[in-house]
């Protein structure tokens, strides 16, 4: 016998609960579907679900928060996440608090079948490639941030780095240093040789990131009194 399952769905606007409650109801594999505008009347009902779809925004409660609790509280009943937002930091954040996916509000209705096919009966996650991509690029940016926050930096190379954002160019960093074109270049190759940056943008957007430069100019240029 196929089995079904029971589904809790929590949202604070009734057309999005009764949107969804219509669709889901539809899918052969779901038995139950019972709607709760908070998550604390969730709580309340002490109902058995076997996956919840819960709004990421709720007007009592911030829904990564529940998810959360609910996981490391040992729940079994699985989390879909439900947004309106493509943000990456609500896209991590779920990821990171164990949530079994996520669906953005305007997925199409064969994806919300797919997502409730692969959490309840295959046990995996569901994040869309969208949703994917998103948490890949956080987690290769982290990685390289962690490994950029450990390359060391010399003073001179500080000067020269202000300098390189300011806009300045190598022969009047020269000027500015009192050094020769030749050493700056020089200066210049180590510096994007030792965080791998290939073009002075990536220096200069990571500079301003980790506060190494600050828009305030400390030096003029030579031809300035």
């Amino acid at each position: 016998m196929k089995r079904t399952f029971n589904i809790a769905i929590i949202d604070d606007h009734f057309a999005v609960r009764d949107g969804y409650q219509y669709c889901v109801e539809k899918i052969s594999f779901v038995k139950q579907v019972a709607t709760f505008e908070s998550f604390e009347l969730y709580q309340k009902s002490q109902e058995v679900f076997d996956l919840i779809l819960l709004d990421i925004e709720l007007k009592d409660n911030n829904g990564l928060d529940c998810c959360k609790a609910h996981k490391l509280a040992g729940y079994s009943t699985k989390i879909l996440m439900l947004s309106a937002y493509h943000d990456e930091s609500f896209i991590v954040e779920a990821y990171n608090n164990q949530a079994d996916g996520y669906l953005f509000k305007d997925a199409p209705y064969e994806e919300v079948v797919l997502a409730f096919e692969k959490v309840l009966i295959k046990g995996d996650k569901h994040f869309n490639l969208e949703a994917i991509e998103t948490i890949f690029n956080h987690h290769e940016n982290s990685k390289k941030n962690t490994k950029l926050a450990k390359v060391s930096i010399t003073k001179r190379e500080t000067e020269i780095i202000h300098l390189i954002c300011e806009g300045y160019s190598n022969k009047e960093i020269g000027a500015a240093l009192h050094r020769s074109v030749t050493t700056i270049s020089k200066h210049r190759y180590n510096i994007m040789q030792k965080f791998g940056f290939h073009k002075s943008i990536e220096l200069v957007n990571f500079a301003i990131e980790r506060g190494i430069f600050k828009t305030k100019k400390i030096f003029k240029k030579a031809n300035q009194s």
